[in-house]
């Protein structure tokens, strides 16, 4: 049985396969708006919103498909920090190490340890394969 909380999600944006950017513009507001309470939700909520989220990637993956095939881990990182306007100290935050290692990173001397790409991938909501040398994010 839906609760009253699951029934105004729905009135909100119904979960129906996304038609167009519009719609797509509203999936993300309303994920968005989701993951902002993080572990207030209730088990419907985080259900509406694993589903939302499955469209959104669906959609997007048909629509806005990316090729970073030939894009480097490293410049997807400075990218990502570019847009986002974040300085060195910014990623030493985002995953945990000192300022030298950060150096490194950014200075390609120091690749990304499997954890740092998971924490990287949360943060800019991304597949944590965009950070992955493509040799290994094939396998």
């Amino acid at each position: 049985m839906a609760t009253e909380k699951y029934k105004k999600l729905i009135d909100r944006l119904p979960l129906i396969p996304i038609k167009d950017d519009v719609h797509l513009d509203a999936a993300h507001c309303m994920a968005q708006s989701l993951m902002a309470l993080k572990n207030k939700l209730s088990t419907e909520e985080e259900g509406y919103l694993e589903v939302l989220l499955n469209e959104i990637v669906r959609y997007e993956d048909k629509h806005h498909r990316i090729d970073l095939s030939d894009v480097s881990p490293l410049d997807v990182l400075i990218s990502f920090m570019e847009d986002h306007e974040l300085k060195q100290v910014d990623l030493c935050r985002i995953i945990g190490c000192s300022s030298g290692v950060a150096s490194e990173i950014i200075s390609g001397k120091r690749e990304l340890s499997k954890g740092q790409v998971v924490l990287l991938a949360e943060r800019f909501k991304v597949s944590p394969a965009v950070f992955l040398p493509k040799a290994i994010a094939l396998a």
